[in-house]
């Protein structure tokens, strides 16, 4: 099959076009950034094209069957009005924040792109993972490993988390969600509603922050916080200029239990996501984390 992968030096989109290839498809890889395409499976064809210069983008997906976008939602109506006539199939990547209730601008941008998608009546799908860890450089499980990682072993950490991280989030690793991806590539009959790309079962963040404790031997204790003190701490640090590797909304979206079913990743893809202690220890044994 011909298939056009955009965002392709994303994590995850690296591993999708080494996944194609490695399945014998014609793989053409598109991004901003030729060097980092240089650095992509040598399988794959790269082209370096900006999303929003439609005829350009247009000319790289030229012949493509099928289409798959690792670009954010917000560029979903680029990718749709780009397409060309060969493309029989697109698969998006969307984002489970589109089902927030909190007041959330990305979610009301996944929710557009989405809703752009069904009013193109193309064949395909959106796929909306949760939050996605495994990745050499992931920002989440990643971060909390580099905090923890600083202290002693004998040292017990004191961990803040809003409302003692009772509430639950459902992480999936990057591998599952690669091949999820190529499955909803290759297999047209996934196409229909959104599939959610999550782990297995919900953990509460408490659970989590222990699991990755653990892993690395550290003694932790949970300090509960509630979540007015660490926004007005965090909006602080950033009046004095600080920046910092996070968004403050991330601390009120902790307060929303995350519970997905991973049935129809199962059913319409066949993929069978790992568990958080399966994931993190592949993690650890990979990045060679003590």
């Amino acid at each position: 099959m011909k298939i056009a992968v955009l965002g392709a030096t994303s994590d995850t989109g690296r591993q999708i076009v080494a996944r194609l290839c490695e399945r014998g498809h014609d793989v053409t890889a598109l991004g901003r950034n030729a060097a980092k395409l240089a650095t992509l499976d040598p399988r794959a064809q790269t082209r370096a094209v900006r999303i929003e210069d439609t005829p350009a983008l247009t000319a790289a997906l030229a012949g493509a069957a099928t289409v798959a976008s690792l670009a954010p939602a917000a560029r979903i109506p680029a990718v749709i009005a780009a397409l060309p006539e060969s493309c029989r199939r697109v698969v998006l990547v969307g984002s489970l924040r589109r089902f927030t209730s909190l007041a959330d601008p990305v979610a009301d941008i996944v929710r557009a792109g989405e809703a752009a998608f069904l009013a193109s009546e193309r064949a395909g799908i959106v796929l909306h993972p949760s939050l996605i860890y495994g990745a050499a450089n992931d920002r989440n499980v990643g971060r909390i490993l580099g905090v923890l990682a600083r202290f002693p072993r004998w040292l017990p950490i004191l961990f803040p988390l809003p409302g003692g991280g009772r509430h639950t989030i459902q992480p999936v690793f990057i591998d599952d969600v690669a091949a999820a991806f190529v499955a909803a590539i290759e297999n047209p009959t996934a196409d229909g509603p959104p599939i959610a790309i999550v782990g297995p079962e919900p953990i509460a963040y408490r659970d989590m922050v222990r699991a990755c404790a653990a892993a690395l031997g550290r003694r932790i204790v949970i300090v509960p916080v509630p979540v007015a003190v660490l926004v007005f701490t965090a909006s602080t640090l950033i009046r004095l200029g600080l920046r910092l590797p996070f968004d403050v909304g991330a601390f009120a979206r902790m307060k929303e239990s995350k519970n997905f079913d991973a049935g129809d990743m199962q059913e319409r893809l066949n993929i069978y996501p790992r568990s958080f202690a399966q994931g993190l220890a592949l993690k650890i044994a990979r990045e060679g984390w003590r």
